[in-house]
């Protein structure tokens, strides 16, 4: 069977980029001995040296080969070759540019190109500044590169119909990933389009929360290359120093992109909040909790040689524990469980295989070097610092262990029903209470540890009169937090006395490190990094009690919006509350009004407006807020709902959509609706009103008067406007204004109702009265009636100059001269038109109208666009412009007919969709939690500098 002979593919950027990662496995592999046999010559300098420049040399190609893997993914998603899969599965032709990174990184393979380019960075920086730590550093590095790589190798290994598939290559077409009739066709590249990014990720966050992230993932390497390289060189003091700097500054990073995550939840997502112990949200809180009992226990060992060994166990914990995670979201474990995850992709033996290999690694090396660690004998005493650190990284372990079992749930099962098919699994229904019975305790000692301890000196408290001093200092700080405890409980209900105490230990923590970075520091802020961030901690389990246990529901009038609210939560209708278009509704002192919606591309945005009013009345505030909807490509579907926040210094004001009229929500269900109600068909003269009934069938099949209607045509429109038409070139367009009221009131509605030829095609869009549960909509008819066919008029010929007259049918037409800018219906100006009007003064009976038909040259062509007089049955062309006399061929025409008679239908059981439900959330003090987070961080960034570039403390 002859090979098709495809048209259009762009093979060039898959052979070159498949030539890159097979060089980027290869030379990461090539580096990888090289810095073994560095290190292992070590004592044979010229050789080790000679090794040594090999590994960076390889290294360096096998960066030059990942940025190039990544360069072309980019250039194949800017080019929309979508004959490649992944950027089928991800780009689109309407997603914007600044999304394209978004997209990048939103498919496995382009995330671990992304962990793969921090790595290249990061052992780019070692390289210069590792010294004798490059060679065993470097090679553990280049072996985690050459894990990672396999990952997008996509080769298959092994004999028979059965090979195994080592990683995906991102670089893949699709005819290569699928089998599909389509690809039988040689020029099938014409026929797809991208599939588009998930709307989910089309906020700016997900421009710089993933990056971040993965720059905390990849970062935490850095501590586990040092803790084998110590225990590969049996150095177990040498490389304490160098790594401080790397974990603080990983702290600082991964604690970052995890507040990203949770600021991306809090303002592009409907969580209601910034965390939901959501299982990916732990996986990445659980190594960052680990490498911060690693930063404490480093200090110790620094300045006591105690604590080494749980220095080594707690930074290589978290770096497998980064593999673990990696495993939990890429394996599709947590697929039902978690929003995050990513699908299930056939990685997961390499996944295991990958945690396994440095698991080994880690275990050999600190099994044969455990005894020869330094520990001192004698231990630390119950008044020292160090000890209290030390119970502290047991604590934060513990709560890094409970949140790990808890979130690996979905794995047990799987073993569980693999050797037990009938094992029903273990699931937690509600996470919030089950992570807090634990975590509020870790948190109130971790708390009292960090007000505490922090006085203390290394090895002991160092004399009576300091023991004196501590005392005092700790004992105003808990008197302040006493004080403090009570007044907030005046501010914010604690609810339970476990969150009483939770709330005094936070407070206590800031009072005791703020006092302590005065009187003890005085005030010298160069080395005030550990009292920075243990004041931010202080502060975030403020702003945790204050919005998080205090969040209130805003959204709240029970008394209107029983039984109009249906919930799948029986208590739904104390949460939300539904807003009609321009109907004012008050909740919880608010006068809340849905004021419009707008809809761009996907995305459909509300306006909601909110005011206070004071005792008397007065308007004391108001503000707009734009919670928005996005629909998937189909309109099928909401892909999400994002927020919009008011912001206060001392609280904010949530809102989101929690659902709307299914009609809103599914357009196959709105026309479904549509196409079910029962219209009623009228023709009447312009001008003109009729009166009908409206009725509805019963039981017993006999009809039943309701309503008694009165609809009065007004006026036909030529250029109608219509909230969901937008009008293109070629449209013929029009619209009809009427007014429509119930018998026995006095309030009327005007509508106007719109019909459009297009493509020959007839799209309505009808006008719906939500007070009368009515929709009005034109029929094809009318088009009949308004515009005349061409055929049936009788076009007389005039070539007329400036200022001459005509009669025509008892119209007297006056050419009044040319315009070089002319608007007409229908018509829309393309660059390169040389467009002229001819102005036209009809006098009639009925008054004196204006006409302007235009002759126009198009890319060389001559055409007319036809103008119309509907008042006098008036048609004009106008067909030529004589250079020489400066006259103007016209073609003008009056049809017979006086009366246009206008078809329409009106269905009265047509239920308003002019609604949203809204969920309104306040939340206090939540700036307190931002404020606190940004110190702990900021912190973690002080004291790396500080480790880099080392200042001078008087002591006290």
């Amino acid at each position: 069977m002859q090979e098709i002979q495809y048209i259009g593919e762009h093979l060039g950027p898959q052979r070159l980029g498949q030539l890159a990662i097979v060089l980027a496995f290869v030379a990461a592999l090539t580096s990888l001995l090289s810095y073994f046999m560095a290190t292992q010559r070590r004592n044979n300098l010229a050789e080790s040296a000679s090794w040594q420049k090999m590994g960076r040399i390889a290294f360096g190609l096998h960066g030059t080969a990942v940025f190039t893997v990544i360069g072309i993914i980019f250039y194949v998603m800017l080019q929309r070759y979508y004959e490649y899969q992944y950027v089928w599965a991800h780009v689109s032709e309407d997603l914007p540019f600044r999304y394209i990174f978004s997209a990048f990184w939103e498919g496995q393979e382009g995330s671990f190109l992304l962990w793969m380019f921090w790595h290249v960075v990061l052992g780019g920086v070692l390289i210069f500044t590792a010294k004798r730590w490059e060679g065993p550093t470097m090679a553990i590095l280049a072996g985690i590169q050459l894990c990672l790589v396999s990952m997008i190798l996509g080769i298959y290994v092994g004999l028979g119909d059965d090979p195994t598939r080592i990683g995906i290559n991102p670089l893949l077409l699709l005819r290569e990933t699928m089998d599909a009739p389509l690809f039988a066709q040689a020029d099938y590249v014409s026929l797809i389009k991208g599939k588009g990014l998930n709307p989910l990720l089309q906020n700016y966050w997900m421009t710089i929360h993933p990056p971040t992230l993965f720059l905390g993932f990849a970062s935490t390497t850095i501590p586990f290359l040092f803790a084998v390289a110590g225990l590969w060189l049996n150095d177990h003091k040498g490389w304490l120093k160098p790594v401080l700097p790397w974990a603080l500054f990983s702290g600082a990073i991964l604690g970052t992109g995890i507040l990203m995550g949770g600021a991306w939840a809090y303002e592009a997502l409907s969580f209601g909040g910034y965390w939901a112990w959501d299982p990916v949200e732990n996986m990445s809180l659980v190594p960052w909790l680990t490498l911060i009992a690693g930063v404490h226990t480093n200090l110790i060992a620094r300045n006591t040689n105690y604590s080494i060994r749980s220095t080594y166990i707690f930074y290589i914990l978290t770096f497998l524990l980064i593999l673990y995670s990696t495993f939990l979201t890429r394996s599709g474990v947590l697929g039902e469980t978690s929003v995050h995850a990513f699908t299930e992709m056939g990685l997961e033996w390499q996944l295991v295989s990958f945690i396994g290999i440095f698991l080994f690694l880690s275990a050999i090396l600190l099994a044969f070097r455990y005894k020869g660690i330094p520990a001192p004998k004698k231990e630390e005493a119950l008044t020292s610092r160090e000890f209290w650190m030390f119970i502290g990284t047991l604590v934060l372990l513990f709560s890094a262990l409970i949140i790990t079992a808890s979130t690996s749930l979905p794995v047990y099962n799987k073993i569980m029903q693999y050797f037990n098919p009938g094992f029903e699994g273990r699931v937690i229904t509600d996470p919030i209470p089950h992570y807090n019975k634990y975590q509020i305790w870790i948190a109130v000692f971790i708390s009292i540890l960090s007000g505490s301890a922090q006085f203390l000196r290394y090895r002991a408290i160092g004399g009576s009169k300091r023991l004196k001093k501590v005392l005092q200092r700790i004992s105003i700080s808990l008197v302040l937090s006493g004080i403090f405890t009570y007044l907030t409980s005046l501010w914010i209900s604690l609810g339970t006395w476990q969150y009483g105490v939770l709330l005094f230990t936070g407070y206590f923590t800031t009072f005791s490190n703020l006092d302590y970075l005065i009187t003890f520091m005085r005030g010298n802020l160069k080395a005030s990094g550990s009292v920075i961030s243990h004041i931010g901690f202080g502060l975030m389990i403020v702003g945790i009690i204050a919005s998080g246990v205090n969040q209130k529901i805003v959204s709240s009038n029970p008394f209107v919006m029983e039984g109009l609210i249906q919930s799948d939560d029986p208590e739904g209708y104390k949460k939300n509350i539904i807003l009609f278009k321009d109907t004012p509704t008050l909740m919880n002192g608010y006068e809340v009004t849905y004021v419009k919606d707008t809809i761009d591309t996907y995305t459909r945005t509300y306006t909601v407006n909110f005011k206070r009013y004071s005792e008397t009345g007065n308007i004391v505030e108001e503000f707009d807020l734009n919670p928005n909807i996005l629909y998937e490509k189909t309109f099928n579907k909401i892909a999400a709902s994002n927020p919009s926040t008011k912001h206060y210094w001392d609280k904010d004001i949530f809102t989101h959509i929690s659902s709307l009229p299914l009609v809103e929500m599914d357009m196959e269900f709105r026309q479904q609706r549509e196409d079910s109600l029962n219209y009623q068909l009228f023709q009447i003269p312009l001008g003109s009103e009729i009166t009908f009934t409206d009725t509805v069938e019963i039981k017993d099949q006999q009809t039943q008067d309701l309503r008694n209607y009165t609809i009065k045509v007004l006026e036909v429109l030529r250029q109608p406007q219509h909230p969901d038409y937008e009008a293109e070139e070629g449209d013929l367009a029009v619209g009809v204004r009427m007014e429509i009221r119930k018998e026995g009131s006095s309030e009327s509605y005007e509508i106007i109702p719109v019909i459009v030829l297009r493509d020959q095609m007839v799209y309505t869009f009808p006008s719906q009265v939500n007070d009368l549960s009515t929709k009005v909509r034109l029929r094809e008819g009318l088009f009949e009636e308004v515009y005349t066919l061409e055929e049936d008029l009788d076009y007389q010929e005039f070539n007329l100059a400036k200022g001459q007259q005509v009669n025509l049918n008892g119209l007297s037409i006056t050419f009044e001269g040319y315009n070089r800018q002319p608007q007409l219906a229908g018509y829309q100006e393309q660059e390169g038109d040389l467009a002229v009007g001819g102005r036209l003064r009809i006098d009639s009976e009925k008054g004196a109208f204006v006409a302007e038909p235009i002759f126009l040259i198009r890319d060389g062509q001559p055409m007319n666009f036809k103008a119309e007089v509907p008042e006098v049955n008036f048609h004009a062309r106008f067909t030529m412009v004589n250079p020489q006399t400066e006259e103007a061929r016209l073609f003008l025409a009056q049809n017979e007919k006086n009366t246009l008679t206008i078809p329409f239908e009106v269905a009265t059981d047509s239920l308003r969709s002019d609604y949203i439900v809204l969920q309104a959330i306040e939340f206090p003090g939540i700036n307190l939690f931002w404020i606190g987070t940004i110190f702990m961080m900021l912190g973690f960034l002080i004291s790396m500098f500080i480790r880099i570039n080392p200042v001078r403390v008087k002591p006290v």
